[in-house]
């Protein structure tokens, strides 16, 4: 079974810039509500950890992901839907050749004059579902169809500024949820985390935004263990099982993010920005560079600089 196919739209800058808890808006004051679209053609793409209050719907369009949802990994194949509550950690890998898009909004843009209780359900589980697991949409479920055909439509036409055409895109958004709710993806109370959980999570988000703000520094996993006041051993096991990363690779991961970024936006030297993203290493940069992008940081801002021509 297939997804309708949808216009797939690369929005780079974003996914590079998206890390840990975000202070962009999605959408505007008197319509909360954006979709992003990313398809990882020539190479893997790992978008980053992060959270935000607003509630997001994933479309695994296809291909292969990784899919870290409050601390753990599910790998997932598309065509597929996954629900993130809000203030829930996340992180999204595309492998290569696989095509993802996101709908981000503030479910206040839902509320009725009048009770609703099936939409005061769905708002009692954006604001407190304590579920570890994500809630997923499957080609097996028989609402997919319709669900992932309203989806298309919210992706295609979020950034409308027709009043008619946003009128639709919460219509299909309030018929996507009624889909939802009739399949019990809306059921929390059996699944409650603990008041443990939150408190790793809570930690771990702490030490995430601690990390996100000096990556460019020396940061040892020392530095990292002593910061949350933990040994070095329980933190390799507590951040390895909550990221899918080892922190090395997780403070790599984001310094050659961050490099590629300022590789395509500026014309800083390869030393300087190697330099300024926390590598002391010119060669080491150089090697783990091609290792996750597949060419060198000079061959990667020609190829690119080439096809926006």
């Amino acid at each position: 079974m297939s997804a309708p196919d949808i216009n797939i739209k690369v929005n780079m800058a974003f996914y590079l810039k998206k890390e840990l808890k975000e202070s962009i808006s999605h959408g505007t004051k008197g319509f909360p509500l954006a979709s992003y679209s990313c398809t990882a053609a020539k190479y893997d793409i790992n978008i980053g950890m992060h959270w935000h209050p607003e509630f997001e719907i994933n479309r695994f369009c296809s291909g292969s992901f990784i899919f870290n949802y409050a601390m753990r990994d599910y790998e997932i194949a598309g065509p597929c839907i996954a629900l993130v509550p809000g203030n829930v950690l996340h992180n999204v890998q595309l492998k290569k050749g696989s095509s993802q898009s996101s709908v981000v909004f503030n479910p206040k843009m839902l509320d009725l004059s009048f009770f609703d209780e099936a939409l005061s359900d769905i708002r009692q589980f954006f604001s407190v579902d304590k579920s570890t697991a994500p809630k997923f949409l499957t080609p097996d479920m028989e609402c997919f169809l319709q669900a992932d055909s309203d989806l298309s439509y919210i992706i295609d036409n979020a950034s409308s500024e027709k009043a008619s055409t946003r009128l639709r895109v919460k219509a299909k958004l309030l018929d996507l949820l009624a889909l939802m709710y009739e399949s019990g993806i809306f059921m929390y109370e059996s699944s409650l985390k603990t008041e443990g959980f939150e408190n790793r999570q809570d930690k771990l988000k702490t030490l995430l935004s601690y990390v996100n703000e000096n990556y460019a520094k020396k940061i040892s996993m020392n530095d990292a263990a002593a910061f949350l006041d933990v040994s070095q051993q329980y933190f390799c096991r507590y951040f390895k099982k909550s990221t899918g990363m080892s922190f090395v690779d997780f403070l790599n991961d984001l310094r050659l993010r961050r490099a590629s970024q300022e590789i395509l936006l500026t014309s800083k030297s390869m030393q300087s920005i190697a330099t300024d993203n926390g590598f002391e290493n010119i060669g080491y940069f150089f090697k783990l560079f091609k290792q996750k992008y597949g060419h060198t940081p000079r061959a990667y801002r020609l190829i690119n600089s080439e096809e926006d021509k």
